[in-house]
Protein backbone atom coordinates (compact mmCIF):
# COMPACT_ATOMS: atom_id res chain seq x y z
CA UNK A 1 0.00 0.00 0.00
CA UNK A 2 1.35 3.68 -0.74
CA UNK A 3 2.13 5.78 1.70
CA UNK A 4 -1.13 7.64 3.11
CA UNK A 5 -3.37 5.98 0.05
CA UNK A 6 -6.90 5.44 1.22
CA UNK A 7 -8.64 2.28 0.94
CA UNK A 8 -12.55 1.88 -0.68
CA UNK A 9 -13.91 -1.09 0.09
CA UNK A 10 -16.47 -3.10 -1.85
CA UNK A 11 -19.57 -5.36 -0.45
CA UNK A 12 -20.72 -7.80 -2.96
CA UNK A 13 -23.62 -9.48 -1.70
CA UNK A 14 -24.48 -12.64 -3.91
CA UNK A 15 -26.23 -15.91 -4.78
CA UNK A 16 -23.48 -17.91 -3.57
CA UNK A 17 -20.98 -15.53 -1.37
CA UNK A 18 -20.45 -12.04 0.56
CA UNK A 19 -17.19 -10.93 -0.45
CA UNK A 20 -15.59 -7.97 1.16
CA UNK A 21 -13.30 -6.39 -0.80
CA UNK A 22 -10.57 -3.60 0.02
CA UNK A 23 -9.21 -1.58 -3.28
CA UNK A 24 -7.42 1.62 -4.09
CA UNK A 25 -8.27 4.25 -5.54
CA UNK A 26 -6.74 2.93 -9.05
CA UNK A 27 -8.48 -0.02 -8.66
CA UNK A 28 -5.91 -2.36 -7.17
CA UNK A 29 -7.21 -4.98 -5.37
CA UNK A 30 -5.44 -4.78 -1.63
CA UNK A 31 -7.10 -7.43 0.56
CA UNK A 32 -10.75 -9.66 0.37
CA UNK A 33 -12.27 -11.67 2.44
CA UNK A 34 -15.83 -13.89 1.64
CA UNK A 35 -18.06 -16.23 3.68
CA UNK A 36 -21.15 -18.39 2.00
CA UNK A 37 -24.38 -17.04 1.69
CA UNK A 38 -26.07 -18.56 4.49
CA UNK A 39 -29.22 -19.88 2.84
CA UNK A 40 -31.45 -22.26 4.93
CA UNK A 41 -33.62 -24.77 2.72
CA UNK A 42 -37.18 -25.33 4.34
CA UNK A 43 -38.02 -27.70 1.52
CA UNK A 44 -36.62 -28.80 -1.85
CA UNK A 45 -35.86 -25.81 -4.35
CA UNK A 46 -37.13 -23.33 -1.85
CA UNK A 47 -34.63 -21.08 0.00
CA UNK A 48 -34.66 -18.14 2.05
CA UNK A 49 -32.12 -15.79 4.70
CA UNK A 50 -32.37 -14.83 8.11
CA UNK A 51 -31.70 -10.98 7.80
CA UNK A 52 -29.92 -10.69 11.16
CA UNK A 53 -27.53 -13.82 10.28
CA UNK A 54 -27.22 -12.16 6.84
CA UNK A 55 -25.86 -9.09 8.56
CA UNK A 56 -23.80 -10.76 11.00
CA UNK A 57 -22.21 -13.14 8.00
CA UNK A 58 -21.35 -9.75 6.70
CA UNK A 59 -19.60 -8.70 9.58
CA UNK A 60 -17.73 -10.89 10.20
CA UNK A 61 -16.48 -10.90 6.50
CA UNK A 62 -15.95 -7.17 7.08
CA UNK A 63 -13.54 -8.35 10.17
CA UNK A 64 -11.72 -10.85 8.26
CA UNK A 65 -10.95 -8.45 5.44
CA UNK A 66 -9.84 -5.45 8.23
CA UNK A 67 -7.42 -7.92 9.61
CA UNK A 68 -6.18 -8.81 6.14
CA UNK A 69 -5.59 -4.71 5.42
CA UNK A 70 -1.82 -3.32 7.09
CA UNK A 71 -3.86 0.16 8.01
CA UNK A 72 -7.79 -0.98 8.12
CA UNK A 73 -7.88 3.41 9.18
CA UNK A 74 -7.59 3.93 5.94
CA UNK A 75 -10.59 3.04 4.76
CA UNK A 76 -12.51 6.06 4.13
CA UNK A 77 -16.00 4.47 2.57
CA UNK A 78 -18.24 1.45 1.95
CA UNK A 79 -21.27 0.77 -0.36
CA UNK A 80 -22.76 -2.59 -0.88
CA UNK A 81 -23.80 -4.45 -4.16
CA UNK A 82 -26.41 -7.29 -4.13
CA UNK A 83 -28.74 -9.64 -5.73
CA UNK A 84 -31.74 -8.28 -7.02
CA UNK A 85 -35.06 -9.35 -6.73
CA UNK A 86 -34.98 -9.87 -2.38
CA UNK A 87 -35.56 -7.91 0.18
CA UNK A 88 -36.40 -7.56 4.19
CA UNK A 89 -39.60 -6.20 5.56
CA UNK A 90 -39.10 -4.23 8.59
CA UNK A 91 -41.72 -3.25 11.55
CA UNK A 92 -42.17 -0.18 12.94
CA UNK A 93 -38.96 -0.50 15.08
CA UNK A 94 -36.46 -1.59 12.51
CA UNK A 95 -37.01 -5.26 13.39
CA UNK A 96 -37.14 -7.68 10.58
CA UNK A 97 -40.77 -9.53 10.38
CA UNK A 98 -39.85 -12.28 7.93
CA UNK A 99 -37.31 -14.96 6.68
CA UNK A 100 -35.93 -13.18 3.12
CA UNK A 101 -37.29 -15.18 0.57
CA UNK A 102 -34.31 -15.50 -1.78
CA UNK A 103 -34.22 -14.45 -5.20
CA UNK A 104 -34.75 -17.14 -7.05
CA UNK A 105 -37.61 -19.22 -4.97
CA UNK A 106 -40.36 -19.64 -6.50
CA UNK A 107 -43.57 -19.57 -4.43
CA UNK A 108 -44.24 -16.00 -5.49
CA UNK A 109 -44.59 -17.72 -9.24
CA UNK A 110 -48.37 -19.02 -7.76
CA UNK A 111 -49.21 -14.90 -7.71
CA UNK A 112 -48.39 -14.27 -11.11
CA UNK A 113 -51.28 -14.78 -13.30
CA UNK A 114 -53.33 -12.62 -10.48
CA UNK A 115 -50.70 -9.65 -10.47
CA UNK A 116 -51.34 -9.93 -14.12
CA UNK A 117 -55.15 -9.31 -13.79
CA UNK A 118 -54.62 -6.29 -12.40
CA UNK A 119 -52.18 -5.00 -14.54
CA UNK A 120 -51.18 -6.42 -18.55
CA UNK A 121 -47.87 -7.44 -19.49
CA UNK A 122 -48.59 -4.59 -21.91
CA UNK A 123 -48.65 -1.54 -18.76
CA UNK A 124 -45.85 -3.55 -17.26
CA UNK A 125 -43.81 -3.11 -19.93
CA UNK A 126 -44.90 0.82 -21.02
CA UNK A 127 -44.53 1.79 -17.08
CA UNK A 128 -41.86 0.07 -15.74
CA UNK A 129 -39.63 -1.53 -18.60
CA UNK A 130 -39.92 -5.58 -17.34
CA UNK A 131 -41.66 -8.55 -18.05
CA UNK A 132 -44.05 -9.98 -14.90
CA UNK A 133 -41.05 -12.14 -13.88
CA UNK A 134 -41.50 -13.87 -10.91
CA UNK A 135 -38.57 -13.06 -9.39
CA UNK A 136 -40.05 -9.32 -8.83
CA UNK A 137 -39.79 -7.34 -5.98
CA UNK A 138 -43.75 -6.66 -6.27
CA UNK A 139 -44.41 -10.54 -6.60
CA UNK A 140 -42.10 -11.11 -3.32
CA UNK A 141 -44.59 -8.65 -1.52
CA UNK A 142 -47.57 -10.09 -3.12
CA UNK A 143 -46.44 -12.92 -1.32
CA UNK A 144 -45.58 -11.98 1.86
CA UNK A 145 -49.19 -10.17 1.73
CA UNK A 146 -50.93 -13.53 1.24
CA UNK A 147 -49.00 -15.94 3.23
CA UNK A 148 -47.52 -13.73 5.94
CA UNK A 149 -50.39 -11.24 6.59
CA UNK A 150 -49.57 -10.62 10.22
CA UNK A 151 -45.51 -9.36 9.55
CA UNK A 152 -47.14 -7.45 6.11
CA UNK A 153 -49.70 -5.21 8.05
CA UNK A 154 -46.75 -4.46 10.25
CA UNK A 155 -44.64 -3.90 7.93
CA UNK A 156 -43.40 -0.40 7.43
CA UNK A 157 -40.03 -0.69 5.29
CA UNK A 158 -38.92 -2.88 2.39
CA UNK A 159 -35.22 -2.72 1.53
CA UNK A 160 -33.57 -5.06 -0.95
CA UNK A 161 -30.17 -6.91 0.49
CA UNK A 162 -27.84 -4.34 -0.34
CA UNK A 163 -29.98 -1.61 1.24
CA UNK A 164 -30.59 -3.86 4.57
CA UNK A 165 -26.87 -4.04 5.00
CA UNK A 166 -25.86 -0.61 4.58
CA UNK A 167 -28.68 0.37 6.91
CA UNK A 168 -27.67 -1.75 9.79
CA UNK A 169 -24.02 -0.88 8.88
CA UNK A 170 -24.83 2.82 9.66
CA UNK A 171 -26.61 4.03 7.00
CA UNK A 172 -30.21 5.34 6.32
CA UNK A 173 -32.67 3.51 4.88
CA UNK A 174 -32.63 4.40 0.78
CA UNK A 175 -32.18 2.50 -2.28
CA UNK A 176 -30.87 3.09 -5.84
CA UNK A 177 -32.91 2.68 -9.35
CA UNK A 178 -30.82 -0.22 -10.41
CA UNK A 179 -32.22 -2.11 -7.32
CA UNK A 180 -35.93 -0.66 -7.71
CA UNK A 181 -35.84 -1.10 -11.01
CA UNK A 182 -36.34 -5.24 -9.94
CA UNK A 183 -39.52 -4.62 -8.16
CA UNK A 184 -41.66 -3.98 -11.27
CA UNK A 185 -42.55 -1.18 -9.56
CA UNK A 186 -40.66 1.36 -11.10
CA UNK A 187 -41.38 4.19 -13.58
CA UNK A 188 -38.85 3.65 -15.57
CA UNK A 189 -38.75 7.12 -17.95
CA UNK A 190 -39.33 9.58 -14.26
CA UNK A 191 -36.94 7.49 -12.34
CA UNK A 192 -39.59 7.61 -8.90
CA UNK A 193 -41.75 4.89 -7.61
CA UNK A 194 -44.97 4.47 -10.17
CA UNK A 195 -47.98 5.01 -7.61
CA UNK A 196 -50.29 2.93 -10.56
CA UNK A 197 -48.12 0.15 -10.14
CA UNK A 198 -48.13 0.30 -6.45
CA UNK A 199 -51.88 0.66 -6.20
CA UNK A 200 -52.76 -2.45 -8.91
CA UNK A 201 -49.89 -4.52 -6.63
CA UNK A 202 -51.80 -3.71 -3.50
CA UNK A 203 -48.07 -2.41 -2.04
CA UNK A 204 -48.62 0.51 -0.15
CA UNK A 205 -45.95 2.97 -1.81
CA UNK A 206 -44.74 4.56 1.58
CA UNK A 207 -43.24 0.92 1.99
CA UNK A 208 -40.87 1.52 -0.44
CA UNK A 209 -37.47 3.38 0.58
CA UNK A 210 -36.16 6.96 -0.77
CA UNK A 211 -34.80 6.30 -4.35
CA UNK A 212 -31.53 7.70 -4.29
CA UNK A 213 -28.13 8.06 -6.92
CA UNK A 214 -25.82 5.48 -6.57
CA UNK A 215 -22.83 6.67 -4.59
CA UNK A 216 -25.08 9.15 -2.49
CA UNK A 217 -23.17 9.31 1.29
CA UNK A 218 -26.23 7.98 3.74
CA UNK A 219 -24.11 7.93 6.65
CA UNK A 220 -21.02 6.68 8.70
CA UNK A 221 -20.15 3.38 10.11
CA UNK A 222 -21.94 2.72 13.82
CA UNK A 223 -19.38 2.77 16.32
CA UNK A 224 -20.54 -0.88 17.32
CA UNK A 225 -19.48 -1.93 13.75
CA UNK A 226 -16.75 -0.06 14.01
CA UNK A 227 -15.39 -1.75 17.29
CA UNK A 228 -16.14 -4.94 16.15
CA UNK A 229 -14.53 -4.84 12.59
CA UNK A 230 -11.44 -2.85 13.21
CA UNK A 231 -12.82 -0.65 11.02
CA UNK A 232 -13.07 3.44 11.51
CA UNK A 233 -16.22 5.13 12.66
CA UNK A 234 -15.42 7.55 10.14
CA UNK A 235 -16.30 5.69 7.45
CA UNK A 236 -18.43 6.69 4.86
CA UNK A 237 -21.26 4.04 3.88
CA UNK A 238 -23.00 5.19 0.31
CA UNK A 239 -25.56 3.85 -1.40
CA UNK A 240 -24.66 0.86 -3.61
CA UNK A 241 -26.66 -1.07 -6.02
CA UNK A 242 -27.89 -4.57 -8.49
CA UNK A 243 -24.44 -6.77 -8.31
CA UNK A 244 -24.61 -6.83 -12.21
CA UNK A 245 -25.39 -3.12 -12.74
CA UNK A 246 -22.37 -2.00 -10.40
CA UNK A 247 -20.09 -4.29 -12.31
CA UNK A 248 -20.98 -3.07 -16.00
CA UNK A 249 -20.31 0.72 -14.45
CA UNK A 250 -16.75 -0.70 -13.20
CA UNK A 251 -15.66 -1.41 -16.46
CA UNK A 252 -16.93 0.87 -18.78
CA UNK A 253 -19.76 -1.27 -19.54
CA UNK A 254 -22.45 1.50 -19.94
CA UNK A 255 -20.36 3.26 -23.56
CA UNK A 256 -22.16 2.97 -26.49
CA UNK A 257 -21.16 -0.32 -28.54
CA UNK A 258 -20.18 -2.64 -25.45
CA UNK A 259 -22.20 -5.78 -24.11
CA UNK A 260 -21.25 -6.97 -20.67
CA UNK A 261 -21.37 -10.81 -19.88
CA UNK A 262 -21.41 -10.33 -15.93
CA UNK A 263 -20.45 -14.36 -15.15
CA UNK A 264 -21.44 -15.35 -11.86
CA UNK A 265 -23.61 -17.91 -10.01
CA UNK A 266 -26.49 -16.51 -12.29
CA UNK A 267 -24.99 -14.40 -15.52
CA UNK A 268 -26.03 -10.98 -16.78
CA UNK A 269 -25.91 -9.76 -20.02
CA UNK A 270 -26.18 -5.53 -19.97
CA UNK A 271 -26.32 -4.03 -23.00
CA UNK A 272 -26.45 0.57 -22.94
CA UNK A 273 -29.47 2.29 -24.37
CA UNK A 274 -29.90 5.81 -25.19
CA UNK A 275 -32.36 5.99 -23.27
CA UNK A 276 -35.70 3.70 -21.85
CA UNK A 277 -37.63 1.41 -24.35
CA UNK A 278 -40.90 1.51 -23.24
CA UNK A 279 -42.90 0.54 -26.64
CA UNK A 280 -43.12 -3.32 -24.67
CA UNK A 281 -41.07 -5.00 -28.10
CA UNK A 282 -37.99 -6.27 -25.69
CA UNK A 283 -40.68 -6.97 -22.59
CA UNK A 284 -42.93 -9.07 -25.16
CA UNK A 285 -39.47 -11.46 -25.80
CA UNK A 286 -38.59 -11.60 -22.11
CA UNK A 287 -35.99 -8.45 -21.82
CA UNK A 288 -36.18 -5.77 -19.11
CA UNK A 289 -34.72 -2.67 -18.52
CA UNK A 290 -32.62 -1.29 -15.68
CA UNK A 291 -32.41 2.41 -14.43
CA UNK A 292 -29.01 3.42 -13.46
CA UNK A 293 -28.25 6.12 -11.87
CA UNK A 294 -25.06 8.17 -10.72
CA UNK A 295 -24.34 11.51 -11.79
CA UNK A 296 -27.06 10.51 -14.40
CA UNK A 297 -29.23 8.63 -15.43
CA UNK A 298 -28.24 5.70 -17.77
CA UNK A 299 -30.68 2.91 -19.43
CA UNK A 300 -29.46 -0.39 -19.92
CA UNK A 301 -31.23 -4.17 -20.90
CA UNK A 302 -29.65 -5.83 -18.05
CA UNK A 303 -30.82 -9.98 -18.83
CA UNK A 304 -29.53 -12.77 -18.17
CA UNK A 305 -29.67 -16.74 -17.46
CA UNK A 306 -30.39 -17.66 -14.00
CA UNK A 307 -28.44 -20.52 -13.04
CA UNK A 308 -25.05 -20.03 -15.13
CA UNK A 309 -22.03 -20.43 -12.27
CA UNK A 310 -25.02 -22.90 -10.71
CA UNK A 311 -25.09 -24.76 -13.52
CA UNK A 312 -21.38 -25.25 -13.55
CA UNK A 313 -21.62 -26.13 -9.71
CA UNK A 314 -24.40 -28.65 -10.24
CA UNK A 315 -22.47 -30.42 -13.45
CA UNK A 316 -19.62 -30.70 -11.77
CA UNK A 317 -20.93 -32.50 -8.30
CA UNK A 318 -22.39 -35.04 -10.73
CA UNK A 319 -19.26 -35.35 -12.94
CA UNK A 320 -15.81 -34.69 -11.47
CA UNK A 321 -16.08 -37.48 -8.23
CA UNK A 322 -13.17 -38.15 -7.28
CA UNK A 323 -11.57 -35.65 -9.77
CA UNK A 324 -11.00 -31.99 -9.62
CA UNK A 325 -12.74 -29.21 -11.74
CA UNK A 326 -9.48 -27.94 -13.40
CA UNK A 327 -9.11 -32.56 -15.02
CA UNK A 328 -12.74 -32.01 -15.87
CA UNK A 329 -12.28 -28.73 -18.11
CA UNK A 330 -9.23 -30.35 -19.20
CA UNK A 331 -11.28 -33.30 -20.19
CA UNK A 332 -13.94 -31.42 -21.66
CA UNK A 333 -11.14 -29.06 -24.02
CA UNK A 334 -10.77 -32.42 -25.67
CA UNK A 335 -13.53 -32.81 -27.17
CA UNK A 336 -14.79 -31.52 -30.51
CA UNK A 337 -16.86 -28.56 -30.55
CA UNK A 338 -20.72 -29.70 -30.61
CA UNK A 339 -20.07 -32.33 -28.46
CA UNK A 340 -21.15 -34.98 -31.19
CA UNK A 341 -24.60 -33.40 -30.95
CA UNK A 342 -25.19 -33.59 -27.46
CA UNK A 343 -27.14 -30.08 -26.57
CA UNK A 344 -27.78 -28.79 -23.04
CA UNK A 345 -30.56 -25.93 -22.09
CA UNK A 346 -28.79 -24.40 -19.07
CA UNK A 347 -32.80 -23.33 -17.62
CA UNK A 348 -32.50 -25.54 -14.45
CA UNK A 349 -34.43 -22.66 -12.49
CA UNK A 350 -36.17 -20.25 -14.67
CA UNK A 351 -35.26 -19.84 -18.69
CA UNK A 352 -34.18 -17.03 -20.64
CA UNK A 353 -34.89 -14.58 -22.98
CA UNK A 354 -36.46 -14.49 -25.63
CA UNK A 355 -38.14 -17.94 -24.53
CA UNK A 356 -40.86 -16.33 -22.39
CA UNK A 357 -42.67 -20.06 -20.16
CA UNK A 358 -42.84 -18.65 -16.72
CA UNK A 359 -41.57 -22.20 -15.75
CA UNK A 360 -38.54 -24.16 -17.54
CA UNK A 361 -36.20 -27.04 -16.64
CA UNK A 362 -33.35 -27.71 -18.12
CA UNK A 363 -32.02 -30.48 -20.19
CA UNK A 364 -29.60 -32.92 -22.30
CA UNK A 365 -30.86 -33.89 -25.96
CA UNK A 366 -28.95 -36.28 -27.72
CA UNK A 367 -27.48 -38.82 -25.80
CA UNK A 368 -25.59 -41.60 -26.54
CA UNK A 369 -23.93 -44.19 -25.49
CA UNK A 370 -20.48 -42.02 -26.46
CA UNK A 371 -21.31 -39.25 -24.17
CA UNK A 372 -19.25 -39.12 -21.44
CA UNK A 373 -18.85 -36.66 -18.26
CA UNK A 374 -16.57 -34.78 -20.65
CA UNK A 375 -18.72 -34.76 -23.53
CA UNK A 376 -22.06 -33.93 -21.30
CA UNK A 377 -19.84 -30.72 -19.27
CA UNK A 378 -18.62 -29.62 -22.12
CA UNK A 379 -22.35 -29.73 -23.35
CA UNK A 380 -22.76 -27.37 -20.35
CA UNK A 381 -20.33 -24.84 -20.76
CA UNK A 382 -21.80 -25.08 -24.79
CA UNK A 383 -25.43 -24.52 -23.85
CA UNK A 384 -24.48 -21.31 -21.15
CA UNK A 385 -22.65 -19.90 -24.07
CA UNK A 386 -25.32 -20.49 -26.82
CA UNK A 387 -28.49 -19.51 -24.47
CA UNK A 388 -26.59 -16.39 -23.67
CA UNK A 389 -25.32 -15.58 -27.29
CA UNK A 390 -28.87 -16.29 -28.45
CA UNK A 391 -29.97 -13.76 -26.04
CA UNK A 392 -28.03 -11.34 -27.57
CA UNK A 393 -28.69 -11.66 -31.69
CA UNK A 394 -32.48 -11.76 -30.79
CA UNK A 395 -31.98 -8.25 -28.22
CA UNK A 396 -29.82 -6.50 -31.26
CA UNK A 397 -32.67 -7.76 -33.48
CA UNK A 398 -35.21 -6.17 -31.87
CA UNK A 399 -33.18 -2.89 -31.71
CA UNK A 400 -32.85 -3.08 -35.20
CA UNK A 401 -28.90 -2.69 -34.37
CA UNK A 402 -25.79 -4.73 -35.72
CA UNK A 403 -24.28 -6.65 -32.59
CA UNK A 404 -21.68 -4.60 -30.31
CA UNK A 405 -18.28 -3.89 -31.06
CA UNK A 406 -16.71 -4.59 -27.93
CA UNK A 407 -17.34 -7.94 -25.84
CA UNK A 408 -16.75 -7.56 -22.12
CA UNK A 409 -16.77 -10.12 -19.49
CA UNK A 410 -16.38 -9.78 -16.02
CA UNK A 411 -17.16 -11.78 -13.05
CA UNK A 412 -15.72 -15.16 -11.64
CA UNK A 413 -17.56 -17.40 -14.39
CA UNK A 414 -14.37 -15.70 -16.27
CA UNK A 415 -11.91 -18.13 -14.77
CA UNK A 416 -13.13 -20.95 -16.71
CA UNK A 417 -10.44 -20.14 -20.01
CA UNK A 418 -12.84 -22.80 -22.53
CA UNK A 419 -16.13 -21.10 -21.56
CA UNK A 420 -14.71 -18.01 -22.88
CA UNK A 421 -12.92 -19.49 -25.83
CA UNK A 422 -16.63 -20.91 -26.75
CA UNK A 423 -18.23 -17.67 -26.00
CA UNK A 424 -16.09 -16.04 -28.47
CA UNK A 425 -15.87 -18.64 -30.73
CA UNK A 426 -20.31 -18.48 -31.19
CA UNK A 427 -20.14 -14.73 -31.57
CA UNK A 428 -17.22 -14.67 -33.93
CA UNK A 429 -15.07 -11.88 -32.67
CA UNK A 430 -12.50 -11.20 -29.52
CA UNK A 431 -13.80 -10.77 -25.87
CA UNK A 432 -12.28 -9.19 -23.41
CA UNK A 433 -11.84 -10.48 -19.77
CA UNK A 434 -11.27 -8.34 -16.87
CA UNK A 435 -8.28 -9.82 -15.74
CA UNK A 436 -9.44 -8.71 -11.86
CA UNK A 437 -12.91 -10.47 -11.95
CA UNK A 438 -13.96 -8.86 -9.27
CA UNK A 439 -15.96 -6.11 -11.28
CA UNK A 440 -18.95 -6.01 -8.69
CA UNK A 441 -17.21 -5.08 -5.51
CA UNK A 442 -15.04 -2.63 -7.34
CA UNK A 443 -18.34 -0.92 -8.95
CA UNK A 444 -19.63 -0.51 -5.20
CA UNK A 445 -15.78 0.61 -4.13
CA UNK A 446 -16.42 3.13 -6.99
CA UNK A 447 -19.46 4.30 -5.54
CA UNK A 448 -18.08 4.37 -1.75
CA UNK A 449 -15.44 6.53 -3.07
CA UNK A 450 -18.20 9.17 -4.52
CA UNK A 451 -19.58 9.17 -0.80
CA UNK A 452 -16.68 9.43 0.57
CA UNK A 453 -15.81 12.74 -1.43
CA UNK A 454 -12.54 11.04 -3.15
CA UNK A 455 -14.19 11.11 -6.44
CA UNK A 456 -16.76 14.23 -7.36
CA UNK A 457 -18.51 11.64 -9.93
CA UNK A 458 -18.20 8.98 -11.81
CA UNK A 459 -16.09 9.80 -14.61
CA UNK A 460 -13.30 11.44 -12.29
CA UNK A 461 -13.64 7.63 -10.63
CA UNK A 462 -13.45 5.69 -13.28
CA UNK A 463 -10.27 7.87 -15.13
CA UNK A 464 -7.75 7.17 -12.47
CA UNK A 465 -8.57 2.90 -12.53
CA UNK A 466 -5.77 0.72 -14.20
CA UNK A 467 -7.90 -2.19 -15.39
CA UNK A 468 -6.32 -4.34 -17.46
CA UNK A 469 -8.21 -7.23 -19.96
CA UNK A 470 -6.92 -10.76 -21.54
CA UNK A 471 -8.02 -11.02 -25.15
CA UNK A 472 -9.58 -14.67 -25.90
CA UNK A 473 -10.00 -15.27 -29.54
CA UNK A 474 -12.53 -17.81 -31.19
CA UNK A 475 -10.88 -21.00 -31.38
CA UNK A 476 -10.44 -21.83 -35.68
CA UNK A 477 -12.05 -25.04 -35.13
CA UNK A 478 -15.46 -23.22 -34.93
CA UNK A 479 -15.36 -21.13 -37.98
CA UNK A 480 -17.92 -18.38 -38.32
CA UNK A 481 -20.74 -20.14 -40.34
CA UNK A 482 -20.26 -23.58 -38.23
CA UNK A 483 -21.37 -21.34 -35.19
CA UNK A 484 -24.05 -19.99 -36.82
CA UNK A 485 -25.34 -23.35 -37.51
CA UNK A 486 -25.13 -24.51 -34.02
CA UNK A 487 -26.86 -21.50 -32.53
CA UNK A 488 -29.60 -22.00 -35.46
CA UNK A 489 -29.95 -25.28 -34.05
CA UNK A 490 -29.87 -24.75 -30.40
CA UNK A 491 -32.61 -22.30 -30.83
CA UNK A 492 -34.96 -24.33 -33.05
CA UNK A 493 -34.25 -26.64 -30.57
CA UNK A 494 -35.50 -24.20 -27.48
CA UNK A 495 -38.55 -23.06 -29.45
CA UNK A 496 -39.53 -26.99 -30.18
CA UNK A 497 -39.23 -27.62 -26.14
CA UNK A 498 -41.05 -24.92 -25.43
CA UNK A 499 -45.21 -26.99 -25.43
CA UNK A 500 -43.38 -29.57 -24.06
CA UNK A 501 -42.08 -27.51 -21.16
CA UNK A 502 -45.79 -25.45 -20.58
CA UNK A 503 -46.93 -29.19 -20.55
CA UNK A 504 -44.52 -30.58 -17.88
CA UNK A 505 -45.21 -27.65 -15.33
CA UNK A 506 -48.85 -28.46 -15.22
CA UNK A 507 -47.61 -32.01 -14.51
CA UNK A 508 -45.52 -30.73 -11.62
CA UNK A 509 -48.86 -28.26 -10.44
CA UNK A 510 -50.72 -32.11 -10.25
CA UNK A 511 -48.09 -33.59 -8.58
Amino acid sequence: MREAEPVLVGIDAGTSRIRALAFAPDGRLLAGAAGPTPYRRPAPELAELDAEELFATTVATLGALARRLEEPRRVIGLAVASVGEAGVLLDAEDRPLAPILAWFDPRPAALRADLLDRVSPERFARIAGVTADPILGALKLAWYARSAPEAFARARKWLHLADWLAFRLGGAPATDASLASRTGLLDLRAGRWSEELAARADVPIDLLPEILPTGTRIGALSPEIAASTGLPASAAIAVGGYDHALGLLAVGGDEPGVVVDSMGTAEGLALPLPEPVLDGRLAASGFSQVLIRVDRPRACVLTGLATSGAAIDWACALFARGTSRKTLVAAARAVPPECGGVFFVPHLRFPSPPATEAEARGMFFGLSPDSDAATLFRAVLEGLALDWQRMLVRLCDLLERPLPERMLAIGGGTRIGLLLEIKASLAGRPLAAAAMPEATALGAALAAGIGAGLFSDLVRARAGLRLSFRTIRPDPAWPPERARRHLARYGELVCALAPLQRRAAAWRAEA
